[in-house]
């Protein structure tokens, strides 16, 4: 069984290599100059690489450091001795239906996207992952979900197609 700061050491070391893969093919795009400035297509996927890079190395330095530390006994620890720290600590069944609540919205998102368009689509996607993430005491709160959800979606139509020019399904009102 992996400690987590083992986990920790090989997923950084995951992540670097693929930020250098990321970084390399980058490289090989295409550019073409969408602002004046000479910035590219290839600009994001870099900034992306290199800050993927940045914090799998910072998570590299943690995990070397949790593996260098000694193992310090507390009194609880030495007091519970019937708890295994070892041992993956069980989902609760609230956790796996929100983890298939999730994967449901996404794949009804997917399907409804061209059909309804992306500004009605992504609103009810983010007002449905909204109420699903909330305590079920918190609830109350979806009348500012939904405004808030459709103002989101409206501002990224506007983003994609204005700003960098690209065709989002329109769906049913288009």
């Amino acid at each position: 069984m992996l400690k987590r700061y083992h986990s920790d050491v090989y997923a950084s070391i995951a992540l670097q290599c693929l930020a250098v893969l990321m970084f390399v093919a980058s490289l090989r795009m295409e550019t073409l100059t969408i602002l004046s400035i000479g910035v590219g297509s290839r600009f994001l996927p870099m900034l992306m690489a290199a800050g993927i890079f940045l914090l799998s190395t910072v998570l590299l330095l943690s995990g070397l450091k949790k593996q260098t530390e000694p193992v310090r006994e507390t009194a609880s620890a030495v007091d519970a001795p019937d708890v295994d720290n070892n041992q993956p600590q069980q989902k609760t069944s609230n956790e796996k239906t929100t983890v298939l609540a999730t994967s449901l919205l996404l794949i009804g998102y997917v399907v409804a996207l061209p059909v309804l368009g992306f500004i009605l689509a992504s609103t009810l996607y983010m007002a449905g992952q909204s109420m699903k993430m909330t305590s079920q005491h918190k609830k109350r709160f979806f009348m500012f979900v939904l405004p808030i959800s459709f103002a989101v979606s409206l501002l990224l139509y506007y983003v994609f197609r204005v700003g960098f020019n690209l065709m989002l399904p329109i769906g049913l009102f288009g």
